[in-house]
């Protein structure tokens, strides 16, 4: 029973890990430059209000702690996420993508990454 219990334990701790850590399998990091040009796609700013200095044109501000209660405004669109840091881009991207919601891809601001160059269909 032990052995049990303790194997549940470190389930649950990988599950938790993973969710957070791992990056979303699919979803490309794109330059910010490529994200101003963009008009196909929605841009959503999951950094919180009090640290969002520098905004994107047409991107829509909605932080990741408020995710819940506004994802249903974007049902039916592509997305890009821009996050300040790799854990709010890997929880947000993954709510999202449990909501049905396409995330096409993501920035991270002042993380440089070997980035994608971004195709409309």
């Amino acid at each position: 029973m032990l052995i049990l219990s303790f194997g549940l334990v470190l389930t649950a701790i990988f599950i938790y890990l993973y969710k957070r850590y791992v990056p979303v399998f699919g979803v490309k990091c794109l330059k910010a430059i490529e994200i101003m040009q963009n008009d196909t796609f929605k841009i959503i700013d999951v950094r919180d209000f009090n640290y969002v200095h520098t905004t994107f044109p047409n991107a829509v501000n909605i932080p990741v702690a408020y995710l819940q209660r506004n994802y249903k405004e974007l049902r039916g669109e592509s997305v890009i996420i821009v996050a300040s840091s790799h854990l709010e881009k890997n929880i947000s991207v993954r709510f999202l993508m449990n909501k049905g919601i396409k995330v096409v891809g993501y920035e991270i601001i002042g993380t440089p990454c070997k980035c994608h160059k971004l195709k409309t269909v």
